[in-house]
């Protein structure tokens, strides 16, 4: 989840009234594993939440080496913007984009799953409109969505947390996003680690492939993924979390779900081929409710 680590000469001491108290407390548990000091993991959070948004793909260890894939391209903050394939594979092989804050983004017609995958790193707080025939899977896995946060409204479910060495230009930062959202901090705070505390989860998975594009799809109601949606994937991976009913297609074999499916993580239901061998099953789907092979 975190991405930086450092004392800061602006540091100050904050106090955030009626906090989630579980999500809080597994915010403290995720940052004494990595040996961040809760001034150090706040500041952390802020920034990536809102100036780094990509990292989210790609966490970073302390003193560790930089993340797998390479800083995209930010594009941002615009009423309209359409996209052709031109626009995108005209930049290079290797350019990526990252899309945020677009109140109308348009792909044009002509913009398949396979130029999308190769040039778009992902895009967030836009509306998104696909022309074209792009599958379920590229669109799910490239949109950052968030989940709907709802606040517990009963004291014992809340906490008061004073937090020592916070940077106070990213805590002023803070403070004015939580009030133009008409949010209380303690409100706010737990939306954010509502968002970011599964990225934390999945953080050891993601680091354990520092050379590959992932995509991550999480909190779904229901999918069913197919052998040519793998496949538009091309080298990039998947990552499915929290999904309600994940179905896998039986026409997808041993090679391709070794080679596109990274990690199935606290999914209710998952249904896979039977010829998927059970010891692979086992090293790809962890703390899932319910997984079945037909």
């Amino acid at each position: 989840m975190f991405v930086l680590k450092q004392e800061f000469d602006d540091g100050k001491d904050i106090t955030i009234r009626g906090v989630n108290k579980e999500l809080y407390n597994q915010f403290t548990e995720q940052r004494t594993k990595l040996g961040f000091s809760a001034g150090q993991a706040f500041s952390s959070i802020i920034s990536l939440e809102f100036h780094r948004p990509w990292s989210l793909h790609g966490i970073r260890r302390p003193g560790g080496p930089m993340p797998h894939g390479s800083k995209p391209e930010i594009i941002r903050d615009l009423e309209k913007l359409s996209v052709s394939k031109k626009d995108l594979v005209s930049t290079g092989e290797k350019t990526m984009f990252l899309f945020r804050n677009i109140a109308d983004l348009i792909f044009d017609e002509d913009v398949d799953g396979t130029t999308l995958v190769k040039h778009v790193k992902s895009i967030s707080k836009s509306n998104v409109t696909f022309l074209g025939n792009v599958p379920k899977l590229i669109q799910l896995g490239l949109i950052r969505k968030h989940s709907k946060y709802i606040h517990p409204q009963d004291k014992v479910s809340l906490k008061d947390i004073t937090i020592r060495n916070v940077s106070a230009k990213l805590y002023d930062e803070f403070i004015s996003k939580a009030k133009s959202e008409s949010k209380t901090t303690g409100e706010y705070f737990s939306q954010i680690l509502d968002h970011l505390v599964p990225y934390g989860e999945i953080r050891n998975i993601i680091t354990e492939f520092r050379a590959k594009e992932i995509l991550v799809v999480k909190n779904e109601e229901k999918l069913t993924i197919t052998k040519k949606d793998l496949e538009v994937l091309g080298e990039r991976g998947v990552i499915f979390y929290d999904v309600e009913n994940l179905v896998f297609s039986k026409d997808i074999d041993q090679k391709l779900f070794l080679k596109s499916i990274l990690r199935i993580i606290k999914c209710c239901k998952v249904i896979l081929p039977v010829k998927i061998p059970k010891l692979i099953v086992l090293s790809r789907v962890l703390r899932c409710n319910q997984t079945n092979l037909i």
